[in-house]
């Protein structure tokens, strides 16, 4: 049985680590690794998600300073992995809870260039006639998925794997143009031209051009555009095209013929002039002690600050600085009517405007919590966040869920429930043509940091925009990139070091995830799916 929560101690350093910047749509449709059981080349990592980390609030959450201590002390203890590592070279490697490759025993996967630390001697078992790697923190992998030997060309030439140091575990670039091409290889100058090319700007305006292809056309309807249509070109070099707005996660970049170009963590290479660089936003909830605790709120919405004010004895209001937004700000718990306004208390004694904020308050306790489970409660109410263990709050922060409107066909709202996370990801694609009417087509390669709870529902990170503490998704849970990182180590199933994925089952339970706070939904005319 796999017992990752009491892993051998190298397992501790490495997810402490990753914890170090803390301190400083149809469907969320994903491409999975190999599918659970049915129960149960210039490598550039981007420098603005690392100065990012530096700008954190530190008094907002345990200080770089505090987790560094924690990994040094962690250091000092316990002495890194010697090795060997397994770095996996086929596509995508199933982790098996023992060495038998049957579904039923499946935990896990790791992806192309996944580094898995493992014991040094191969064990037999069935379906791997080379024999299966032990990890030294739990699970079994064939050994023909890869190699150990860190000289092998296959391990040499595989993917990246993700940074989890960083505020996003790859850099990530936003598609600027309607029909942007990827291919499966470097084309060649003749072939650049036959698929880029390029209308002159005195070229006649033709009275009806629908003849051409969407992506060349003076004006298309984009909502009208089905991912089906982008690959109608494909032909061996062409995989696709992509639509304004489409993202992609970068594995490296790379200079030929007097041209950049971006290779995809999906093997595939686009021309790295028709994309703009994402930053991961540096914004984090708070970490909660005795001292701060809950009530904690935000100033949100779109201006830059909110004011803070002075009451006086007789209930008179005074303007006492700004407060900023997204700055977390610990509230005494008490009230007050001044002016026909509600003003919440802050510990520094002053007072905030109390529709200007998104509060998060200690959840309802379920009836069966364990004095130690780690769980997830979500208010839709006040886009907050809240993760316990048992009683105890340990975590607050924003998020932004689904969409509410009145009308059913564009409704996309987060449904309320009690659930457990399914399977977890630490990056997955989610891509889908729209489930209401009006939606364009999406596609957003390896969204970070992903939790399913129920169907397509997830909580996952989103860096596509940072409007957190507003309604924005098409029925996930968006979290800023480093809260979701927060909550996909806190929470089970774990994700081992090298794993990219783990699914609940074989002993491992996922973690409660209670959301409330929803109003009823509109009816229904057809069944509705959730999107990022």
């Amino acid at each position: 049985m796999l017992h990752p929560m009491n892993a051998k101690p190298w397992g501790s350093l490495v997810w402490a680590a990753c914890l170090l910047p803390l301190g400083c749509a149809t469907s969320c449709d994903h491409e999975a690794g190999p599918s659970p059981a049915p129960t149960a080349t210039v490598s550039e990592r981007s420098q603005v998600t690392s100065a990012a980390s530096e700008d954190l609030d530190a008094g907002s959450a345990r200080s770089t300073q505090a987790l560094a201590t924690d990994a040094a002390v962690a250091d000092a203890a316990v002495p890194p992995w010697p090795g060997p590592f397994f770095t996996v070279t086929s596509g995508s490697a199933g982790i098996y809870v023992r060495p038998a490759s049957e579904r039923a025993l499946k935990v896990g996967y790791a992806r192309n260039g996944g580094r898995i630390p493992v014991l040094p001697e191969k064990v037999p078992g069935a379906g791997c006639p080379g024999g299966w790697y032990e990890g030294l923190h739990g699970g079994f992998i064939c050994s023909s998925e890869g190699t150990t030997d860190p000289q092998d060309p296959r391990a040499r030439l595989s993917a990246s794997p993700p940074d989890l140091s960083l505020v996003l575990p790859y850099p990530y670039a936003r598609n600027a143009h309607n029909g942007t091409p990827l291919y499966n290889s470097v084309p060649t100058a003749d072939q650049i031209a036959t698929y880029e090319p390029r209308r002159e700007p005195e070229a006649p305006q033709l009275p009806d051009d629908s003849s051409r292809p969407w992506w060349q056309r003076e004006s298309v309807a984009l909502s009208e555009v089905r991912l089906a249509e982008l690959a109608t070109e494909s032909d061996g070099l062409l995989v696709r095209r992509l639509v304004k707005g489409f993202y992609v996660a970068v594995d490296r970049e790379f200079e030929w013929e007097s041209r950049t170009w971006y290779k995809t963590t999906k093997g595939m290479v686009a021309p790295k002039e028709r994309f703009v660089a994402i930053e991961g936003s540096p914004f984090h909830g708070v970490e909660l002690s005795e001292q701060l605790t809950l009530p904690v709120a935000w100033a949100y919405g779109s201006r830059e600050t909110r004011p803070r004010y002075l009451l006086d004895p007789s209930g008179n209001v005074k303007a006492a600085g700004n407060l900023e937004r997204l700055r977390a700000v610990h509230l005494t718990g008490q009230r007050v009517e001044a002016g026909g306004r509600a003003y919440a208390e802050t510990l520094e004694r002053d007072w905030l405007q109390a529709d200007q904020l998104r509060v998060a308050n200690l959840p309802t306790l379920p009836a069966d919590l364990s004095l130690d489970e780690h769980w997830i409660a979500v208010d839709l109410k006040s886009q907050t966040l809240v993760a316990m263990i048992g009683s105890r709050p340990v975590y607050a922060t924003l998020i932004s869920s689904g969409k509410e409107t009145n009308d059913a066909m564009t409704d996309h709202r987060t449904p309320n429930g009690e659930w457990y996370i399914r399977e977890k990801h630490v990056t997955t694609t989610m891509d889908g043509d729209g489930s209401a009417a009006g939606d364009l087509p999406y596609s957003i390669e390896d969204v970070p940091y992903v939790m399913y709870f129920e169907g397509s529902y997830a909580l996952h990170g989103a860096f596509w925009h940072r409007n957190y503490g507003v309604r924005m998704s098409h029925g996930c849970i968006n979290l800023a990139p480093l809260d979701a990182k927060y909550l996909f180590l806190f929470t089970t199933p774990t994700v081992l070091p090298g794993w990219h994925g783990a699914w609940s089952g074989n002993g491992q339970k996922g973690s409660r995830v209670v959301v409330s706070g929803s109003t009823p939904p509109p009816v229904r005319t057809r069944a509705a799916s959730a999107g990022p």
